[in-house]
């Protein structure tokens, strides 16, 4: 589990451990385009504190080789994850 709060209070995000690295599953309101491969985060529109949604951002950007945004659309056309 990695402390994600900023969407709601006490958000968390899970780490799994897979053959192609370290994913995480975001607990933020969030999709692929808030984690742009060229460069930084950008933070979600959805939030309760945006400081903290930052920063649990960060948070998962540093944990995971592969990030699953919970939000995203994409995701669920996918046969699996991580491909």
């Amino acid at each position: 589990m990695l402390f994600t709060p900023g969407h709601t209070p006490g958000g968390q995000s899970v780490v799994v451990q897979t053959s192609k690295g370290k994913a995480v599953i975001t607990g933020l309101c969030c999709n692929a385009e808030n984690f742009p491969s060229g460069g930084g985060i950008i933070a979600p529109g959805v939030h309760l504190n945006l400081i903290q949604a930052y920063e649990s951002m960060k948070r998962v950007r540093e944990a995971a080789d592969i990030i699953i945004p919970i939000h995203d659309l994409q995701i669920g056309r996918k046969k699996t994850i991580p491909e």
